[in-house]
């Protein structure tokens, strides 16, 4: 069994045996002091919270500080370190723990030794919360304890307890996750969903003592390899072989534990008419994969010769061929001769039970690898009707219907499966069918019954080497802890389906994750956090030609640049396909490429044109069918009317949009529609008006994401400065730029201290202006309105050589905005119509 030891300092830590070991002698923990021992180091990259540990280890939102301080105490000691020295775990004021010693990784295995060591760049997960509680309950603060469970991520399957908050569950709306990271989870779910094609045989049986899947240090195990599509030479008839015998055989050598790129995968970078010498490069460079296999196929008499030959990543080649009386068993006996090229034992050559039922299920697998739906579907009617009782075949067509979409059926599907096919009798089975109601239950907003289907597959698969079926569990039952806007335990759920489809060495199914992950930070107002994962999968799903998740991700990275006030890096994303947008088959997701454009046209001082993206998502050929990419768009323009000083069309603008982003997950960009509401009304001197609309948005944004307080608070100062009330209005400011200090989102600080300093500078108050000034210079070589306001303050104060220097920058930047010297003559320019709206 592979196993990968971590060690530091004089500390070996094995986190599959769940043993530490300092100067070779075993150390005895508690199980919730290993744990913490265990997240930390997986997470050494950074910092980790208070609140993050305690979800991850105690499956609660908040322990005394007692208890965290005695885990922590004892970790220190199993480390041979101390508070004072923090050598290994530094406590981070305020905030949390982190590791900080060097890790080195090293794989070892049953009957040999470990190999030298290599840093690590990913290692397995500790235990996680759900080991240990109903995860509903703990969501909902009342968890109760369960014994210990040694495996890895296993959940509790019983009945949710009394008063855990599961019926109380709402479903949110699927498709709407602030829209940036709602549409990548929803194609994650989909797109694993199609991959959930199991192999023709059952799995091998366990290791004796295998409790965890475990992943390399790289990001491709040393061993990965990748099959190409068969070549075949034999009737037309035949031509299923192609991509039948390809899956057969890459399954056989999953099952053997060899980290295998998914058919999938193969088939997008070695399309039908692939020569295969161009599929081996592309392949090369997508995957980098250790070894490439190619098999041939072709018939004799009434015999059929099976060939293969393995390529190493050095150029060396070796080639196997076996021969029997059908293509199944010529191919199996081929990749049981690879396998023991791979140096995988192979006790006994592969013996196919049900030849008939095994080549109908590669014939079905063919016909959907090669996107032929209805070819599948009657393959699968014209099954026998023992054949069509075959749990192998009902699983498929439980995946056929939730790739069209038809979750009734879908779900009438795996609850006869699961009636029928029992976890005692055959836990794999009913694992993977628990996974695929996990995915129809979600995808119909059935949000506690989809989680317990997901804890089910997940204690099912843990141990049951399925890394493909447990890595998408993990991963639909994050995207479920992302839509219920659980945070820690959706980042836990990411992370274990990280580590398990490492051991698949798939790099499309990582960059899923990667997108999935990326998405709800951006959802949870992180755009730094989120801008690295979205650039890998991106890369990923372009390098894959996956067109509708790249541009998901797309989106995602103009949204985090644009966040970041990163206007140029955003403009030159939104590129990216936008030549191809129109090849997309949503018309949402191209209405949301041309809504993210135009944003970044506008930030880049392009107006003209934005006004014209935004134009066409308004009345373009999308319309009709995309209401909140309309109510988006209403909001951009708000926004640029509210720049001209064309208050009446904005303020229109503003309520129509306001009125239609209803969804909660939309709250920030509501806010932002109704703060140019009341600002509108300001200039229009309608201040009564003004000030029942702020009232309404502060009573609202009680109830909202953090971001809306910030703009209510902005609202509420605007409407007393203009009232003359400036004890209110200091108090109003100074409440939003400390709740927008609590976020982690540069353009809401940005906005914050920018209208609070147009307002000092306005009255004259050039000495109180420099504090909030000061704070957006580090944006004023990017941004606009930084910019103009430490032009502005350099003006007033006398320094003249910088206000020189501050004007090149406004003219660098500028775009079609005008210059303030020119809309405002001489002195300290007073404030623009509108002091920094903000991005809708």
């Amino acid at each position: 069994m592979v196993q990968q030891l971590l060690r530091f300092g004089d500390c070996t830590l094995d986190i599959a045996a769940r043993e530490l070991r300092r100067g070779g002698e075993r150390i005895e923990l508690s199980p919730t002091v290993f744990d913490c021992i265990a997240y930390l180091i997986e997470h050494r990259g950074r910092a980790v919270g208070r609140d993050e540990l305690v979800a991850a280890v105690w499956a609660r939102t908040s322990i005394s500080d007692t208890m965290l301080g005695k885990a922590i105490l004892a970790a220190r000691r199993a480390l041979g370190d101390d508070a004072e020295r923090q050598a290994l775990l530094r406590t981070v004021p305020r905030f949390g723990y982190h590791f900080v010693g060097t890790v080195e990784a090293a794989i070892a295995t049953a009957d040999q030794p470990a190999t030298q060591p290599v840093l690590a760049e990913a290692v397995p997960m500790a235990a996680s919360a759900q080991q240990k509680a109903d995860l509903r309950g703990a969501a909902a603060g009342t968890a109760e304890p369960v014994a210990e469970n040694p495996l890895p991520g296993a959940a509790a399957t019983r009945p949710p307890p009394s008063g855990s908050g599961l019926d109380g569950i709402r479903p949110r709306r699927p498709g709407y996750l602030g829209w940036l990271g709602a549409v990548l989870l929803v194609l994650a779910a989909v797109f694993f969903a199609a991959r959930q094609w199991p192999g023709v045989y059952g799995p091998p049986a366990a290791t004796p003592n295998a409790t965890a899947l475990v992943v390399a240090a790289t990001p491709l195990p040393g061993d990965s390899c990748a099959i190409l599509p068969a070549e075949i030479a034999a009737d037309a008839s035949d031509s299923w072989l192609r991509l039948g015998v390809m899956d057969l055989m890459a399954t056989r050598l999953r099952m053997a534990g060899l980290p295998v790129l998914s058919s999938d995968s193969v088939v997008r970078l070695a399309p039908e008419g692939s020569t295969a010498e161009a599929a081996a490069a592309s392949l090369r460079r997508a995957a980098e994969v250790q070894h490439l296999i190619q098999p041939a196929l072709r018939r004799s008499g009434s015999h059929w010769i099976a060939r293969a030959e393995l390529s190493a990543a050095d150029g060396s080649r070796r080639v196997v061929q076996a021969e029997a009386d059908n293509p199944i068993a010529a191919a199996n006996a081929v990749a049981d001769q690879l396998l023991g090229l791979l140096g995988r034992r192979v006790e006994q050559a592969t013996q196919v039970a049900n030849l008939s039922l095994a080549e109908l299920l590669q014939r079905v697998d063919a016909a959907r690898l090669s996107d032929q739906m209805d070819q599948a579907r009657a393959l699968m009617a014209s099954a026998s009707a023992a054949q069509q009782r075959e749990p192998e075949l009902r699983l498929r067509q439980i995946q056929l219907d939730l790739r069209a979409g038809d979750l009734a059926a879908a779900r009438r599907g795996s609850e006869s499966l699961l009636a029928d096919v029992p976890a005692e009798t055959d836990p794999v089975m009913h694992g993977r069918a628990l996974e695929s109601d996990c995915v129809a239950l979600s995808r119909a907003g059935d949000m506690a019954p989809a989680l317990l289907a997901c804890n089910g597959a997940i204690e099912l698969l843990q141990s049951r080497n399925q890394p493909l079926a447990l890595g998408r569990a993990y991963n639909h039952r994050g995207i479920i802890h992302a839509r219920e806007l659980r945070r820690e335990l959706a980042l836990v759920d990411f992370s274990h389906a990280r580590v398990v489809l490492g051991t698949v060495g798939d790099p499309l199914l990582l960059a899923m994750v990667d997108g999935n992950e990326s998405a709800f930070a951006m959802e949870q107002g992180r755009p730094a956090e989120a801008l690295p994962g979205l650039l890998r999968a991106g890369q990923q799903f372009q390098r894959f030609g996956m067109r509708s998740e790249f541009a998901v991700a797309v989106v995602n990275q103009v949204e985090a640049q644009l966040a970041l006030l990163q206007p140029l890096q955003a403009l030159q994303a939104s590129e990216q396909n936008w030549a191809q947008r129109q090849q997309l088959a949503d018309p949402a997701l191209r209405q949301r490429l041309a809504y993210e454009r135009a944003e970044a046209l506008a930030a880049n001082g392009r107006l003209a044109e934005a006004r014209s993206l935004f134009g066409e998502v308004l009345h373009g050929a999308d319309a009709a069918d995309t209401p909140l990419e309309q109510a988006l768009a209403r909001a951009g323009l708000a926004r640029l009317e509210l720049r001209a000083g064309q208050a009446n069309s904005a303020l229109l603008l503003a309520q129509q949009a306001q009125a239609a982003l209803l969804p909660l997950e939309l709250a920030r960009q509501r806010a932002q529609a109704w703060l140019a509401q009341v600002q509108a009304l300001l200039q229009l001197q309608r201040t009564a008006e003004a000030e029942e609309q702020a009232q309404a948005l502060r009573r609202w944004a009680a109830t909202a994401k953090p971001e809306a307080a910030v703009l209510a608070e902005l609202a509420a100062a605007a409407v007393a400065t203009a009232r003359g009330q400036d004890e209110n209005a200091g108090a109003a400011f100074a409440e939003a730029r400390k709740r927008a200090d609590g976020q982690s989102r540069p353009d809401i600080q940005a906005q914050a201290a920018a209208v609070y300093a147009t307002d000092l500078l306005a009255r004259g108050d050039l000495r109180a202006a420099a504090e909030p000034v000061g704070l957006l210079a580090r944006h004023a070589e990017t941004d606009f309105d930084a910019a103009v306001l430490q032009w502005r303050l350099y003006l007033g104060l006398g320094q003249h050589e910088a206000a020189a220097a501050a004007q090149l920058r406004l003219r660098r930047l500028a775009g079609e905005r005008p210059l303030p010297e020119l809309a405002v003559p001489g002195g300290i320019a007073a404030a623009p119509p509108a002091a920094r709206a903000g991005r809708p």
